[in-house]
């Protein structure tokens, strides 16, 4: 094949799924340019264009448990599922102190994963970023205010141009309300304290989205809120922070989902609702998130729910708007639910430590595979 013509290998290699022409690159070095090239990534993006798929998982907050699964599609050519591709990827490398490192964040835009040490209170804690699929790893140079201090890991935010990762942003919290960053362009850290007026952040929440992170906090007054650090936010160096109440104010909220679908932040809720008659209706309401403004998408009767408090929301598909996924109390099982017929799937039985606390991560991989700049020490 090597007596082909560049661009006639760049239309074969670009009709392959993402995994298999990525070993390309060790055959031989022309190979290698054309993989690489930003002509080749624009040539593959534009033949699946049409692909409106991608491998994702449901994972327990922690990324150590998988509910649900979906890797057999085109773009990627996955032999096992994204879980399994994480888990492998952290016992491959620290081996016998696997136990002791956790996944705590991944970034929706571009597939990258945060990993640290498992335990909260941990001084000197050691940072990585990573890709499980390609592998590739780099470890966060440490900072001295990170060694004398407890700061919990927060997320990645991550900067693109054009379909390529420019640069991320590690984010460190403390209980000082905090940020301690670090990016990856100048392989700085920076200090940032931020007007927060939370009594506490629950790190399982964390979304990390578009160059921001998102997660839920509560008020000093008992109320649940959105927070959104903006790492790069336009004009200004430090990081913009904002506060969003939630659109059901006041209402009951242990069957909520805090999600993403299509790139947008998204919240879930099964609500009673008066009728005209003076009978009340449960209805699922789902809004997303749009400029700190929450937009109502629809609004749905549940007649398929016999109560409100034994299903609970947990995500909508990536790329089936119709399917909702709910944990069901009675069941103590994964199901997924057609918004149209109302119909509904046993996906699998969900185990007491996944349930509980209901926050799952919905992991997407992104329609290209981003190579971690490389601005500091691969490992």
């Amino acid at each position: 094949m090597n007596s082909l013509p560049e661009d006639i290998l760049a239309i074969i290699f670009a009709k392959l799924p993402i995994k298999i022409f990525t070993t390309f690159k060790l055959v031989c070095k022309q190979w290698e340019s054309i993989v690489e090239s930003p002509y080749f990534r624009d040539l593959f993006l534009s033949m699946h264009q049409t692909s409106h798929s991608s491998s994702w998982s449901l994972l327990s907050c922690c990324f150590d448990k998988e509910v649900i699964a979906n890797y057999e599609c085109n773009t990627w050519g996955l032999e096992r599922s994204l879980g399994s591709y994480i888990s492998s990827f952290v016992t491959k490398k620290f081996e016998t102190l696997r136990n002791k490192y956790k996944v705590w964040a991944h970034s929706t835009d571009v597939g990258l994963i945060l990993i640290s040490e498992l335990f909260f209170n941990m001084k000197n804690r050691s940072l990585y970023v990573a890709n499980p699929v390609s592998q590739e790893c780099v470890e966060i140079p440490s900072h001295h205010a990170h060694r004398s201090e407890y700061f919990y890991p927060l997320g990645i935010a991550t900067r693109s141009e054009n379909g390529f990762l420019l640069d991320y942003k590690v984010v460190l919290f403390d209980t000082h309300k905090s940020l301690l960053i670090y990016s990856s362009k100048t392989g700085l850290w920076s200090l940032n304290t931020v007007d927060l007026s939370v009594s506490c952040i629950d790190l399982r929440s964390t979304i990390c989205l578009h160059g921001s992170i998102h997660l839920i906090a509560t008020t000093s007054h008992g109320e649940d809120v959105v927070v959104s650090f903006n790492l790069y936010a336009t004009g200004t160096s430090s990081v913009q922070c904002r506060v969003t109440s939630f659109p059901d104010f006041g209402q009951h909220r242990p069957n909520r989902s805090f999600s993403t679908w299509q790139g947008s932040i998204m919240y879930m809720n099964i609500i009673s609702v008066t009728k005209d008659d003076g009978s009340l209706e449960d209805k699922l309401f789902v809004w997303r998130l749009e400029n700190g403004e929450w937009q109502l998408v629809f609004e749905i009767a549940t007649p398929f729910i016999e109560t409100r408090v034994e299903y609970f929301p947990l995500a909508i598909n990536p790329f089936d708007a119709k399917t909702v996924y709910f944990w069901s109390k009675k069941h103590r099982s994964f199901i997924s639910i057609n918004l149209n017929n109302g119909k509904f799937v046993l996906e699998s039985k969900l185990e007491d430590n996944i349930t509980r606390g209901l926050y799952l991560r919905l992991v997407v991989l992104p329609q290209w595979l981003h190579r971690i700049p490389n601005t500091v020490r691969m490992v």
